[in-house]
């Protein structure tokens, strides 16, 4: 529920529930390029912001969502995706070891793509 929370108030530029816990400009801020052109191994097509990666080309294990989406995937398949385009966010709470949990596993993609629809 918490992270939920959590997700919306991101997705809504700071707020929820008529409360405003950050600024519109501190959630751009987070996602903006801090890394260059650099991309991290392992979801290539994005780059991280503050706290956050960020999608610049979908593709792979992030093909369901837009360009701008952000969020981050755990070590052990837990993930979460806020994408302004769509105004949704997603949320896949897994803590599995052997689920084959790299980000372009099935189970992530089948959640990705079955959340995306």
């Amino acid at each position: 529920w918490d992270y939920s929370r959590f997700a919306q108030m991101l997705l809504r530029g700071g707020e929820v529930d008529g409360r405003r816990y950050l600024t519109a400009e501190t959630v751009a801020e987070m996602t903006k390029a801090r890394t260059g052109e650099l991309s991290p191994a392992f979801v290539q097509g994005t780059f991280y912001g503050l706290g956050c990666a960020v999608i610049r080309d979908p593709g792979g294990p992030t093909a369901a969502l837009n360009a701008g989406s952000f969020g981050h995937g755990g070590v052990f398949g837990t993930q979460a995706w806020i994408d302004p385009v769509k105004g949704r966010y997603y949320i896949l709470m897994v803590q599995r070891s052997n689920l084959g949990n790299g980000d372009a596993s099935d189970l992530r993609r089948f959640f990705q793509d079955a959340a995306a629809k």
